[in-house]
């Protein structure tokens, strides 16, 4: 009774092992793009430091950055360690305009079963700081001009790295309901499909067998493994 419990939540659930990176320059709109595309059935967690500081500013009204820095990234590492344990499905939500700690990234994913992919949100830099400026935000325009243009750098090399690979234009009346229902069904048909990494097929496969929940559970990893991998993660 125990093991067919944990089956039918979780090894057999769909979105295990699947990762979908968010490129884009800053003020594209991929946390925006992420609502819409997402799925009713699958619920992926949204991997961004940003999110824990957003977390932090609603409860404490005299945030600090320096002050609350260290707390908020051990607390950001901690949420990626337990979501790498569960298998959980991802969203990385990030400029990745550093290529490197991209493919880092996602070495570290496909070293733990997963299969990965990439949304490539392309909005011009006009459109970004209109948009910033109709919800009251400060815009650089500088900064964004320099986003822009290492994202855009970044998109072909990109394209050929991940096997699922889709950009989304996101310009001025280019984000259309045919583009977003597009959108929606390439993801689910990501994440609800059938584990592809060699890694990951055989892990479910010895998870299934054992009645494991966690990663943590098999012999070739424990906390502090994970612990490095997420360390190295987050490596400047």
């Amino acid at each position: 009774m125990r093991l067919q419990r944990f089956l039918s939540e979780g090894i057999n659930d769909k979105g295990i092992f699947k990762a979908c990176f968010m490129s884009g320059s800053s003020a594209s709109g991929k946390s925006y793009v992420i609502t819409k595309i997402t799925s009713g059935s699958i619920q992926p967690r949204i991997v961004n430091t940003d999110k824990m500081t957003e977390y932090y500013m609603q409860f404490k009204p005299s945030f600090d950055w320096q002050k609350h820095s260290s707390e908020i990234k051990h607390l950001t590492k901690k949420q990626l360690t337990n979501y790498l344990n569960s298998m959980l499905p991802l969203w990385i939500d990030g400029t990745s305009s550093d290529t490197s700690a991209v493919l880092r990234r996602k070495g570290i994913l496909q070293s733990l079963g997963y299969d990965t992919a990439m949304i490539f949100i392309d909005t011009p830099v006009e459109t970004a700081i209109e948009r910033n400026r109709a919800r009251g935000r400060e815009v650089d325009r500088e900064f964004l001009e320099r986003s822009y243009k290492k994202t855009q750098q970044s998109k072909k090399y990109y394209a050929s790295e991940f096997r699922t690979f889709t950009e989304i234009l996101n310009g001025e009346g280019e984000l259309t309901d045919k583009v977003v229902l597009g959108a929606y069904k390439k993801m689910n048909s990501f994440f609800g499909s059938d584990v592809k990494n060699p890694i990951g097929k055989d892990l479910i496969e010895n998870m299934v067998q054992k009645g494991y929940k966690y990663l943590i559970d098999l012999e070739k990893y424990d906390i502090k493994y994970l612990q490095k991998l997420v360390d190295s993660w987050y490596r400047k």
